[in-house]
């Protein structure tokens, strides 16, 4: 009997051990396909992620930069990038790149290296080593093209020039009209800042400009007992300023009037004689400071003697020696400044001179230069 339930105990235990191991095997075979099923069901998932798709939105990057203009002329300007390096022959015109620049970034080469060389100096690394290409129609192209440039800037006292430099592949902005004007100033720098990629700079460049004007508006707007001027030119005392170029504006806002009338000629100084200016009797007369003669010249010449101005020595150099404040461009927001100063000491002063000129050249060029650089004694 003993040994019966031993046997019996055995194949108890052996039962069970079997039981056992099959609910172990059962157990295993139940969670394998649990784990497999999310790396399974997770792989799909991963292609179709929001990353991927988003891709082709980003292929809009290479925008298309090709700008399109119309110059003062009316011609339609295409350029397939904003332009990196410009030429020019007429400084006023090309200045609008100098100072949208900054010095001389866009700056490929001059035409009269000359002209405002005090201030271009000092801006500019290596203005020496910048080419000249040429003065008014006298152009050379062999150095036009050396330069690199893939702009030409002109005005339209110069469009002649317009096929010429067409000829050699190169675009063209006429950019500056023969009626010349406050307008024209801030409509040219916001032409060529366009053409030059860089708007905002054209935009704060003619909020101070545009400021100056304002300002002097203001403070003459009482002025009742207005001065004539006679603005002479720079190559000749018999030459004058008429009334299509900006110094009438100039000469206006600053509380004056013109002394010329009757001369119908634009984009120029007019040839006259000394007969039309006695007729004018000018009480105040201007000559730029780059002029070839001096106002001791004028008052030792009896053929001036009789005009008040020479009687009264109300003869001025007009500003300054940095650069010329009285030609079309951003500057002349400062000659504004000095013309109103000059008219009417009492209501604008040389202290107020000087705060603009700091300010527009910290504006433009991030530099200040004293009064005895800029002739404001």
């Amino acid at each position: 009997m003993p040994k019966k339930k031993e046997l019996s105990r055995l194949w108890l235990l052996a039962v069970v051990v079997l039981l056992v191991f099959s609910l172990a095997a059962c157990s295993t075979e139940s969670t394998a396909p649990e784990a497999e099923e999310p790396a399974v069901e997770a792989e799909p998932a991963v292609e179709t992620e929001p990353a991927v798709e988003a891709e082709p939105e980003v292929e809009t990057e290479p925008e298309n930069t090709r700008i399109v203009l119309k110059d003062v002329l009316g011609r339609e300007v295409v350029l397939e990038q904003a332009a990196r390096k410009v030429v020019g022959t007429h400084n006023p015109t090309l200045n609008a790149a100098v100072v949208l620049g900054g010095g001389e970034r866009f700056m490929g080469g001059f035409g009269n290296k000359e002209m405002s060389r005090t201030l271009y100096e000092a801006v500019m690394k290596d203005y020496d080593n910048l080419p000249q290409i040429g003065k008014g129609g006298s152009i050379n192209f062999e150095t036009v093209l050396e330069t690199g440039a893939d702009l030409a800037i002109l005005p339209e006292r110069f469009k002649d020039q317009v096929a010429l430099f067409e000829e050699v592949n190169m675009k063209v902005i006429v950019a500056l009209p023969s009626e010349e004007s406050f307008d024209t100033v801030t409509a040219s720098l916001e032409l060529l800042g366009e053409a030059l990629g860089v708007p905002e700079r054209a935009e704060a460049i003619n909020g101070f400009f545009n400021e100056k004007i304002a300002k002097a508006r203001e403070i003459t707007s009482q002025v009742e007992d207005k001065k004539s001027v006679l603005f002479l030119g720079g190559s000749s005392a018999l030459s004058v300023a008429p009334k299509a170029m900006i110094q009438t504006q100039l000469i206006e806002v600053a509380g004056g009037i013109n002394a010329v009338s009757g001369v119908d000629v634009s984009g120029d100084f007019a040839d006259v004689n000394i007969e039309q200016i006695i007729e004018w009797n000018p009480d105040v007369i201007w000559y730029p400071a780059y002029a070839g003669y001096t106002a001791e010249d004028l008052y030792n010449d009896p053929s001036w003697g009789s005009i008040s101005a020479i009687q009264n020595k109300e003869v001025y150099a007009f500003p300054s020696l940095l650069e010329p404040w009285d030609q079309p461009t951003a500057a002349l927001s400062l000659g504004i400044a000095w013309a109103t100063h000059n008219l009417h000491p009492d209501l604008y002063t040389k202290a107020d001179i000087l705060k603009d000129a700091d300010e527009y050249y910290n504006l433009v060029y991030g530099k200040t230069f004293s009064k005895e650089v800029l002739g404001i004694e």
